[in-house]
């Protein structure tokens, strides 16, 4: 089989990227072939299609004709439709695995495959169709507002710019994704269930969680000493509450490694509230990030937005580390109470705070949710495993399509 794989970005940019990789290569390791339709950039991995791909949009460019040419582009890209469907005639793939595509790709892409003849299968790695700031939390709480297509919320609410909002009504309207994508993925159950909340159909919704390879992740020797915060510094998750829950905490340090627009208050907060205690690294590679995740006594995932499936617990449990997380959106999916980490209610620094100190005071009990970490995430979520339940719905979105 021949699969087209779109995604906006070609560079390892964050969790959806690297499923996307992950996925190619599964997907050729199996005997498949795979064509790739992406945006310029000097940061993308090779591949041989690159000059099929369209040109780099910077949507934080500070030109006003660049902005208002950009915006057109979010909405609706002749560029990216041509270049796509000479990509399809010169190819001839079977079926289109597309991952995240709105605003530098644009749902034109859509068009262009359906009138090729060509089904796609869409994975949400956020709330991107039903909320335009793919959250699902603006003003610091989780929102609904947009609920039954209701975007104009998240211009009065200033969630987002306003072309977003104006690209999904648009979307909306002329029914582009109802029309053109065969199946929907969903790496949660959470997700998949506020998809039909929102009005989707549920028979169009597949479950299928994210996967890694655990030979790539070499497991902790024994528990360390530090607990670790990974990702965006941002208010949705949950940094303020992580920080007064370690206040109530003595003798824990805690690391947080990465950057975001939040940094600068998060650092003032650290000084207050755990002078001497709180490490901010900024940015990690991958290599630099493995290493402190194996050397941490847990994960921590305070957020307070409906998590989806976190890669960063994924990667935590395959290093033998337990999680603790917030009890919201997906999170529960991955980290089981008891079994590979602990939860507490989101927003919630006291119950955190207990976390903490319970494995803080016993080794022991992280190592033990450690090991069971790494057990759920070989039985579970091997990226084997993930890349047949893929290929099984692509090659029946194939077979529809050529009947």
């Amino acid at each position: 089989m021949r699969i087209l794989v779109v995604n906006k970005f070609f560079w390892p940019k964050g969790g959806a990227e690297r499923v996307m990789f992950d996925l190619i290569r599964g997907y050729e390791a199996a005997g498949h072939e795979t064509v790739h339709f992406s945006m310029r950039s000097p940061l993308n991995r090779a591949s041989p299609h690159t000059d099929a791909f369209v040109s780099t949009i910077d949507y934080d460019d500070g030109s006003v004709v660049r902005r208002v040419r950009g915006a057109g582009r979010a909405i609706w890209s002749r560029e990216a439709r041509d270049r796509i469907r000479a990509l399809v005639r010169e190819t001839r793939p079977h079926v289109a695995h597309l991952h995240n595509f709105h605003h530098q790709l644009s749902s034109s892409v859509v068009d262009a495959l359906r009138d090729e003849g060509i089904g796609c299968v869409h994975t949400l790695h956020d709330y991107q169709v039903v909320c335009p700031n793919y959250l699902l939390y603006t003003g610091g709480a989780v929102c609904e507002r947009c609920r039954g297509g209701r975007f104009h919320h998240a211009v009065v609410h200033r969630c987002v710019k306003n072309v977003a909002a104006l690209e999904m009504t648009v979307e909306r309207f002329r029914g582009t994704l109802a029309r053109g994508i065969s199946a929907f993925v969903s790496p949660s159950r959470f997700l998949a269930g506020k998809l039909a909340e929102f009005g989707w159909p549920r028979d169009r919704v597949r479950v299928v969680p994210n996967g890694l390879d655990p030979v790539a992740f070499e497991p902790a020797a024994q528990p360390g000493s530090e607990f670790l915060y990974a990702g965006r510094l941002s208010r949705e998750k949950g940094l303020s509450t992580l920080l007064r829950a370690l206040e109530s905490t003595p003798g824990a340090k805690l690391v947080i490694a990465g950057t975001g627009p939040e940094e600068g208050r998060v650092r003032q907060e650290a000084l207050e509230r755990g002078a001497g205690r709180v490490e901010l690294t900024g940015h990690l590679d991958r290599t630099q990030l493995l290493a402190r995740i194996r050397s941490a006594r847990a994960v921590v995932l305070p957020s307070e937005w409906y998590e989806n499936a976190p890669i960063a617990a994924l990667e935590a449990l395959a290093c033998g580390v337990p999680v603790v997380a917030s009890r919201i959106g997906g999170n529960p999916e991955i980290v089981r109470d008891g079994e590979c980490g602990l939860l507490f209610e989101p927003g919630n620094a006291d119950e955190l705070a207990a976390c903490l100190r319970r494995l803080d005071d016993d080794a022991d009990l992280a190592h033990r949710l450690g090991r069971g970490g790494r057990e759920i995430v070989e039985r579970e979520y091997a990226l084997a495993t993930q890349v047949e339940r893929m290929l099984g719905i692509l090659e029946e979105v194939a077979s529809s399509e050529s009947r």
